[in-house]
């Protein structure tokens, strides 16, 4: 598939200030938000609407596509065919101790690059399943499970993942799902996988504490090192 330029959707949130002044002549006070800068995407918690204080309207999120990647345990997604990723990739923000850094493709036909770490490389299908796996990170890590929160706490781990993607929407053959995999004691692989109608297997936060409960038993029997434990 073609890795043609990808403009950037837009979140719009407007906030309308009613002045409440019954002496004011002027009309209402209009306090427009701007979108989240480029390497800055924000984790938007789509259709929600909350009122502020006396005299402010109510306040809309418009849906980003990306919800049903909030869904934590959802494994395997299918998007609208209008969604499609930001043209910049950046990690949604989370309050967490842990980090999910870069970007690696494996595209998974004759000659598809394997791997890129460039998220430009990627094809549109790709791209999208890679952010949505960064928004599914995000979405976990707000709430982490006790588990991982072990494995960062007695290991040699430092709260490191690393987001890489299995692509395989330029060839003919499905791929076998997601998986987590400590490639190094100091890097979990975070590894979704982008199928060949362009849906996206991702992490679950299942698959989180089935991961970290084998990094427990195989650090625990390799003086703290975490190498080779995995879940699927």
């Amino acid at each position: 598939m073609s890795t043609s330029h990808i403009l950037r959707p837009h979140v719009l949130l407007p906030l309308v200030l009613a002045s409440s002044l019954a002496a004011c002549a002027a009309g209402p006070d209009y306090d427009g938000l701007s979108d989240d800068r480029a390497d800055d995407i924000a984790d938007v918690e789509g259709d929600e609407e909350g009122e502020g204080e006396e005299g402010e309207e109510e306040i809309e999120v418009v849906d980003d596509g990306f919800d049903i990647a909030r869904d934590v345990n959802l494994a395997h997604l299918v998007f609208d065919e209008d969604v499609i990723a930001p043209d910049f990739y950046s990690v949604p923000e989370q309050d967490t101790e842990m980090g999910l850094g870069g970007t690696e493709f494996w595209q998974r036909w004759p000659g598809g690059e394997m791997p890129t770490f460039s998220f430009s490389v990627g094809t549109d299908f790709g791209q999208r399943c890679m952010y949505a796996s960064a928004v599914r990170f995000s979405s976990i890590m707000a709430d982490a499970p006790q588990e991982i929160l072990d494995v960062l706490e007695t290991t040699n781990w430092n709260g490191r993942f690393f987001n890489w993607n299995d692509d395989y929407s330029g060839g003919e053959r499905s791929g076998q799902g997601a998986r987590l995999w400590a490639w190094r004691t100091g890097l979990i692989k975070w590894i979704s996988q982008t199928d060949v109608d362009g849906s996206c297997h991702l992490p679950t936060r299942d698959m989180l504490i089935a991961a970290a409960e084998s990094c427990l038993a195989t650090a625990e029997r390799n003086e703290g090192e975490i190498q080779g434990c995995s879940a699927r």
